[in-house]
């Protein structure tokens, strides 16, 4: 689905973790970490210490990847 985006695409902070976005709940930042140095995507670390990773998408959209320890089925 695409949605317009009522948000500016320009002017946006590196860190994203002020504009609406998306959490997506990983096991392993430090892997996530090298995926993304390898393929060249910029991305900020939680500014708390927490593990958490955040990047933006093609369109400019905050992503946020916090590893979770507790990970149920």
């Amino acid at each position: 689905m695409e949605l317009p985006n009522p948000d500016p695409l320009t002017g946006r902070a590196e860190h994203g973790d002020r504009d609406r976005h998306t959490c997506i709940a990983i096991r392993n930042v430090c892997r996530l970490k090298a995926i993304l140095d390898k393929a060249g995507i910029p991305y900020t670390l939680s500014r708390y210490g927490r593990p958490a990773i955040f990047t933006r998408d093609p369109d400019a959209n905050a992503l946020e990847f916090t590893q979770v320890d507790n990970w149920n089925h």
